[in-house]
């Protein structure tokens, strides 16, 4: 008979943002789950979009456990941030399995620097799964990109060419009810295992409206206004962050503020371990006016994927690789940088959209 955790997870793996089976993962999952608390994840759906719940009744009635046993573990499941918990549409509560990028690993990161025994072992844990090919096959596999980068446009006026408005992070920021800052995940597990080379702001892991909810609510992050987001947001284009936000129109559930240094995306390209493409949805590029352009080498220094060199005393961009985010123009001091889109191609219309072109894609549907 199958090990309840291998079991556990493949079930993980048919989730919409789910898990590539490895070993790895299943040395993460003993960690997280007891053998009665795989059983129960187990009855959890996994035909389930990001955010959506499930009542605790259908979720007991595919288990092989009491109710009341059930409906106890899914409680202390969620009180120690293992799974997500909600309101199911009929007012109930209601509880979702994890999927990567909305909880998974981030949950054991987001209420920021822990360093006794347990921290350190989930983000050891943590580290050894989310390997670069498993991080390909998450967010490669598909050719609808979970994610996009919104370019910076808030400390300075960058020029922009074909960039609608809700394409722009305040118009994005504009559509949202609910805001929360938890602290961003890839640097913190970093800091955790002692990795101190980077020296970029924690707490600026944005989330929204179910999202919020549910970080507050599980006490990973504190509520804010949409001023002191919009305050968070232009600091991190000064310190050269990356807005990354739902590959959607409207309804973008967090904002990531992304380094080159461990960010689980923006890391990997500065690295050349993904190809752009394969890992994001990139639509925008940079633009130099080489006549406003003084080769001062700001744009190189900022830049998170290392996409720019001082050639000739003039800024050269490596096309294959500029994620079109704007950083450089915050700092460029001629205003010589606009960004421009790269293609036609336009994002799904919202968050549920995405996910149900993502499952199509997978074969999941």
């Amino acid at each position: 008979m199958p090990d309840i955790y291998v079991k556990l997870a493949k079930h993980l793996q048919k989730l919409v943002m789910g898990y590539p089976y490895t070993d790895e993962v299943l040395d993460l999952l003993r960690e997280m789950f007891s053998p009665q608390e795989a059983e129960v994840a187990l009855a959890i759906p996994n035909d389930l979009p990001p955010l959506q719940v499930c009542d605790v009744e259908t979720i007991a009635e595919r288990a092989s456990l009491p109710e009341g046993v059930v409906k106890e573990t899914l409680e202390s499941l969620a009180m120690r941030n293992l799974i997500y918990a909600g309101t199911t549409s009929d007012g109930k509560q209601g509880y979702a399995l994890l999927q990567v990028g909305y909880g998974m690993p981030q949950t054991f990161f987001w209420k920021g620097m822990q360093e006794d025994d347990h921290a350190k072992k989930m983000a050891r844990l943590v580290l050894k799964y989310f390997t670069v090919p498993t991080t390909r096959e998450v967010y490669g596999g598909v050719s609808t990109k979970t994610y996009k980068y919104a370019p910076a446009s808030l400390t300075v006026d960058v020029p922009m060419q074909g960039v609608y408005p809700h394409e722009k992070i305040e118009g994005l920021l504009r559509g949202v009810t609910k805001v929360a800052v938890a602290h961003c995940p890839c640097r913190t597990s970093a800091r955790i295992l002692g990795r101190t080379d980077c020296d970029h702001s924690l707490e600026v892991c944005l989330k929204y409206d179910e999202m919020a909810e549910f970080v507050v609510s599980r006490g990973l992050a504190r509520e804010i206004s949409k001023d002191e987001a919009r305050h968070i947001l232009e600091e991190s284009e000064k310190e050269g962050l990356v807005h990354m936000v739902d590959n959607v129109k409207g309804e973008i559930k967090h904002t990531c503020n992304c380094c080159g240094h461990y960010c689980w995306n923006v890391g990997i390209i500065r690295r050349r371990k993904v190809p752009r493409d394969i890992l994001m949805a990139s639509y925008f590029i940079r633009r130099t006016e080489e006549e406003e352009c003084i080769g001062c080498g700001a744009c190189e220094d900022i830049c998170p994927v290392d996409a720019v060199r001082i050639v000739d005393d003039v800024a050269e961009v490596d096309t294959d690789w500029c994620i079109g985010c704007g950083v450089c123009a915050v700092v460029c001091p001629t205003e010589a940088i606009s960004i421009v889109r790269r293609a036609d191609k336009e994002p799904p219309e919202n968050f549920l959209q995405l996910h149900e072109k993502i499952r199509e894609e997978r074969g999941l549907s």
